[in-house]
């Protein structure tokens, strides 16, 4: 596949290691702001930590971007594979909430919200990388 070599096809490419690496670097600024908001605006104590959500959607955003780089089943179209593992990362964030969402101490809308800014930040992250990936299988 074209994602993993260079423009004239010989050597070995960086692409993936350097979406990891922005994948880690933006969700780590992200989550110092996000520390710093919930420390000085919430005075409570969060059902989960905040690390917790962005190890999972960074885990998430890395394998969503590595299996779009797989090729699979022929000349199957990045879109249609992006949509799928999207899907499959929504149905992975709801087996991850739902436990605490049906605990007896009710889950407060920090803990809600904290969770789906990481994920619309994971899922910018996926979009890009899916923008990028096109543009390079088309040169």
């Amino acid at each position: 596949m074209k994602a993993f070599k260079n423009k004239e096809g010989s050597k070995p490419s960086l692409f993936y290691l350097k979406q990891i690496l922005r994948i880690l670097f933006c969700m780590g600024v992200f989550l110092l702001l996000h520390l710093y908001v919930v420390e000085e605006y919430y005075k409570g104590l969060l059902f989960f930590s905040l690390e917790s959500f962005y190890i999972f959607h960074s885990l998430c955003a890395i394998g969503v971007c590595g299996l779009l780089l797989l090729p699979i089943g022929g000349n199957m179209y990045i879109g249609y594979r992006f949509i799928v593992l999207t899907f499959l990362q929504m149905l992975a964030c709801l087996a991850f909430l739902l436990p605490p969402l049906l605990s007896q101490p009710k889950v407060g809308e920090w803990e809600i919200l904290s969770f789906m800014f990481v994920f619309f930040v994971a899922l910018f992250l996926e979009v890009y990388f899916a923008i990028l990936l096109l543009r390079r299988e088309e040169k």
